[in-house]
């Protein structure tokens, strides 16, 4: 599996030579200057900028499966607690941005999410979510799911979050918080039954410490540094279990105009009654782009690799190319690399806010098992 990550960075190289070879001065037709400047007037129609903050509202549209096309709205404000700004060695925006999304499935969704950086480092991230979903349970395990599956439909409440001290500008502890409740109902099919722990829902609350380091240029688009994160939460309520997960991500810049190659390796494990709503699972907008239902491959742990190529293409347009292996399993054994998930892809960039390298993302992922995914959302995957 290592080979083709190996031949995908092979293939970033000679596109970047390609890429370097690009005039990145050529004019084009005045047709073309129109289309942009028209553009450019309807994006300052919904951004307000300031000297401190910057205030947008983003009209939402998509496409997943299990969601189908999906419509809402995301005004966002961005602002500074730091005194820091884009020109800063580690750029920490702080932001607010709420979402309404609804679909043609009768998926609706009310979201709330926030992250305040302050002058004396602390980091306080904290999410709402609403949301009501029709989705699917494919069982639990990596085995080839096929047409088995049972229909159901969740309504939930969730608040997590992370408050952390900033020891330095790039070493950080604190407590990650992460309190849900789910309702499970309309249950169709054999697969999601009464042997299925968390099959009548329930409620979970989790608490543990969390470290991690960041050196990341620019936490929206990074094209240098480091992250690495490590926690550990405890879960209570209708279910008693543990979590742990690792993230640690490189950024390598291959160029001055934004060019970059960037690695993510992931583990999450689970131990004790671990409901199956709350399991580690394989796929997802961004981690693991390609299984676009996250119900479909779960089990006590998750791990995987993914790289992926981002680079310009003209005005505020840019693409990513990415690729990546994965596996969930049940023990630490040889069935870590038994039947693994490759996933390709390719996706669009467009940046909302240039200065703060702020883009609105399109992808397209699938894999070797027959799986695919498309994704529409804000920021970049990792």
């Amino acid at each position: 599996m290592f080979k083709r990550l190996l031949a995908f960075v092979v293939i970033v190289f000679c596109i970047t030579k390609i890429d370097a070879q690009t005039d990145t001065t050529q004019h084009y037709p005045k047709s073309v200057e129109w289309i942009t400047d028209v553009a450019e007037w309807g994006i300052d129609l919904i951004t307000f900028e300031r000297e401190n903050y910057t205030f947008f509202v983003i009209p939402m549209a998509g496409y997943e499966e299990r969601t189908k096309f999906s419509f809402g709205v995301m005004p966002v404000w961005r602002f500074y607690l730091n005194n820091s700004d884009e020109d800063s060695e580690y750029f920490r925006p702080s932001n607010i941005s709420p979402s309404v999304m609804i679909s043609t499935t009768g998926m609706y969704e009310l979201d709330l999410s926030s992250g305040f950086y302050t002058n004396n480092n602390w980091l306080f991230e904290n999410k709402w979510l609403f949301q009501f979903m029709p989705d699917r349970f494919y069982g639990i395990g990596n085995q080839d799911k096929g047409d088995i599956y049972s229909d159901f439909d969740m309504e939930k409440f969730e608040f997590t979050g992370t408050v952390s001290k900033g020891l330095s500008n790039t070493v950080f502890l604190g407590v990650n918080y992460d309190l849900g409740f789910f309702d499970i109902s309309n249950i169709s099919g054999t697969t999601l039954n009464q042997d299925v722990l968390g099959y009548e829902g329930g409620f979970v609350m989790g608490i543990g410490p969390t470290a991690y380091y960041d050196s990341r240029d620019n936490i929206s688009y990074p094209s240098s540094g480091q992250y690495l994160a490590i926690s550990y939460d405890y879960y209570f309520g209708d279910y008693d279990f543990s979590s742990f997960k690792i993230d640690a991500r490189n950024y390598i810049k291959l160029s001055e105009n934004d060019k970059v190659l960037a690695f993510q390796a992931y583990l999450n494990s689970a131990y004790g009654d671990v409901p199956f709503f709350r399991m580690p699972t394989l796929g997802g907008k961004r981690l693991f782009r390609g299984i676009d239902r996250p119900y479909k491959y779960m089990d006590t742990n998750v791990a995987y690799l993914q790289a992926e190529y981002r680079s310009p293409l003209w005005w505020r347009i840019g693409y990513v190319l990415n690729t990546g292996v994965g596996n969930v399993f049940n023990n630490w054994d040889n069935s870590i690399v038994e039947d693994v998930h490759v996933m390709f892809g390719a996706g669009f960039r467009f940046q909302l806010l240039p200065k703060e390298k702020l883009s609105f993302r399109a992808d397209f992922g699938m894999t070797n098992r027959g799986d695919k995914g498309i994704y529409f959302t804000l920021g970049e995957a990792f």
